[in-house]
């Protein structure tokens, strides 16, 4: 019941410019004997003491079983909390609102979740209203607080009931193939990526504002993608099947790709607006910066770290990897007690609207303008004349809190001075930009 401690020599820079040694430790769990994990392991923990385990497949003699395990003791011990017996798989995605709440669900639709700690577990199951949604799995799972959830297999359900029941939501988006993750910053706006787009060998990200009833697409030419994160409603980062990472400071309006050690990465999570991990093929990265630079942390690990549980309130992070056997997996543990608290980046975005000037300009034909809206509201953004004349209607909607970058195409114009203006229900500002030819 030891734990094998993985040395790592990494120096992690506090915000209090004090330097302490971060350690991972491996946990060498013990399970019952007829209990061991199977292929199918999805893990999730309510505080750094008390955690579940759903596992399914075959064992080696194989017989096929789903079963539900219980720790008390940071993953050291597990004990048999139910056989699953009437669900067909639980491989994919785990959920919890809080302390109290957790939520597991298989690929086919089938949930387990508790309420009270894992006292008492309840189950049901999403039903297809029709065969069109039928046969594509679930890959993704979460969960607003505890009555109001969204899940996705392809297409978007909703529950307000906590799980018991499901409805399909419609969208503007009838169809995002196989997403991956999913990630909410409030209860109206989130990302989703996905490992496939409409053309061969390339992922997807795309955006809601209303806490997933409509999507719309950010780029549909982006790399393999499994794992996605927002430190705010600006900043933001996804991983996958690429020597990169993708990086947004803007909402997700734009992309840029920043390389990382070589392999593939599954997940990734922040403490808080500075300190954050990817987990990968063999491998976990470490940002001390916001995710301007990576560092390797844990390398050479026969595992694929597919999934992190950060425990922010109790400062301990959990990574559970599928080892490269088929069969075994790999838990280990961080304490980040030594972390000195950093304020969440948000709370510094600005609270008034901001016009920033454009750019190029001078310009020819074309120029980008920014803004910056606090809050969800309608914005009006047009292009005038010297003689106060419209020329184009730029946006004309409503949109949430968060930087926007628009695009004005000047082909046909003339020489001259012309004049940007954004109009809100409580904001209305002007700016002079220059068409040189």
């Amino acid at each position: 019941m030891n734990m094998i401690k993985i040395h790592v020599a990494l120096l992690l820079i506090l915000l209090n410019n004090s330097i302490s040694a971060q350690t991972w430790e491996k946990i060498n769990s013990v399970f019952p004997l007829s209990d061991t994990l199977l292929q199918n392991t999805t893990v999730n923990f309510s505080n750094k003491d008390l955690g579940w385990i759903i596992t399914s497949g075959s064992s080696k003699s194989g017989v096929q079983s789903i079963k539900l395990l219980k720790t008390k003791n940071q993953g050291l011990e597990w004990q048999l909390e139910s056989d699953v017996t009437d669900f067909s798989s639980f491989s994919h995605t785990t959920s919890s609102f809080n302390e109290n709440n957790i939520w597991f669900m298989g690929q086919t639709g089938d949930l387990v979740f508790s309420s009270d700690k894992g006292e008492k577990w309840d189950t049901s199951r999403i039903t297809y209203d029709d065969l069109s949604t039928s046969g594509w799995f679930f890959t993704s799972l979460y969960f607003f607080n505890e009555k109001n959830g969204i899940a996705l297999n392809n297409f978007r359900w909703s529950t307000t009931d906590g799980g018991y029941s499901w409805n399909k939501v419609g969208d503007t988006i009838s169809f995002f193939p196989n997403p991956t993750d999913l990630f909410f910053i409030n209860d109206s706006i989130g990302w989703m990526v996905s490992n496939i787009s409409d053309v061969f060998d390339v992922g997807s990200i795309a955006k809601t504002t209303d806490g997933g009833k409509n999507w719309h697409y950010q780029d549909k030419r982006a790399p393999l993608l499994y794992g996605v994160y927002f430190i705010n409603t600006l900043k933001g980062f996804a991983v996958g099947n690429t020597n990169s990472i993708c990086k947004t400071i803007d909402g997700g309006i734009s992309w840029e790709r920043n390389p990382l050690p070589g392999g593939t990465f599954w997940c990734i999570e922040f403490l808080d607006s500075l300190n954050g991990w990817i987990g990968g093929k063999g491998k976990i990265l470490r940002t001390t910066d916001g995710g301007d630079t990576w560092e390797t942390e844990i390398d050479s690990i026969g595992s694929d770290f597919k999934q992190m549980i950060m425990l922010k309130e109790n400062k301990v992070v959990y990574a559970m990897g599928k080892d490269w056997n088929g069969y075994s997996h790999t838990l280990l543990r961080s304490d980040l007690s030594n972390i000195s608290s950093v304020a969440n980046e948000e709370d510094n975005l600005p609270e008034q609207f901001l016009l920033f000037d454009n750019y190029p300009n001078p310009f020819n034909p074309s120029t980008t303008i920014s803004y910056y809206i606090p809050t969800t509201t309608y914005v009006i953004l047009k292009i005038y004349n010297i003689l106060g004349k419209e020329i184009a209607t730029l946006v004309k909607k409503e949109q949430s809190s968060g930087k926007y970058k628009v695009k004005f195409e000047a082909n046909d114009l003339p020489t001259g001075i012309y004049f940007y203006q954004i109009k809100t229900n409580k904001y209305v500002q002007s700016k002079k930009m220059l068409l040189l030819r």
